[in-house]
């Protein structure tokens, strides 16, 4: 009975070990540099299902296909722009962190900073005028301590001392 039961849990746990390797890539290179060209590409190129992942982290089926696809141009002696290039035309403009910059890309590259640009010349232009106002009113409401008018519009000094005369207690 131990025997049995034994053999049945080793027979499951190599079943599941056995799943745990499937998702292993394992890709062998000539050369060192073809090695280092492979791994920074697929750090470089976004898998397009998984949306803000890169193809060497991504366990999609696309991009297990991708990968495979680089390793295939790498070893073909395809450079780093190649490659790129051909992932772009494959797959569409998507796939790289970093777009060129092209008529349709312009928006994603100069739009933030048209944006930047309108705010700061919208500051300025409401703090000017916050000075002028300001500037302004200062001009007419400038206040002479020395002279016997009090302080006011204008003119506003007659049709005070009227009211107050005509209140006053006696």
């Amino acid at each position: 009975m131990k025997k049995s039961l034994f053999l049945l849990l080793t027979s499951f746990a190599s079943l599941f070990a056995a799943a745990s390797f499937a998702d292993i890539d394992i890709r062998s290179f000539e050369t060192d540099e073809a090695r280092d060209t492979y791994q920074a590409l697929t750090r470089e190129l976004r898998c397009p299902k998984c949306q803000n992942q890169d193809i060497a982290d991504s366990n999609a089926p696309i991009a297990q296909d991708m990968r495979a696809q680089v390793h295939r141009l790498v070893e073909e002696g395809k450079s780093h722009e190649q490659v790129v290039d051909y992932m772009i035309e494959r797959f569409g403009e998507f796939v790289t962190y970093k777009p060129k910059i092209s008529s349709e890309t312009y928006l994603l590259w100069y739009g933030p900073w048209f944006f930047v640009a309108i705010g700061l010349v919208a500051i300025v232009a409401m703090s000017r005028k916050k000075f002028m106002v300001a500037q302004r009113q200062g001009k007419q409401g400038s206040i002479n301590l020395n002279s016997e008018e009090p302080v006011g519009q204008p003119g506003q000094s007659k049709s005070v001392k009227a009211l107050l005369d005509k209140y006053t207690d006696d």
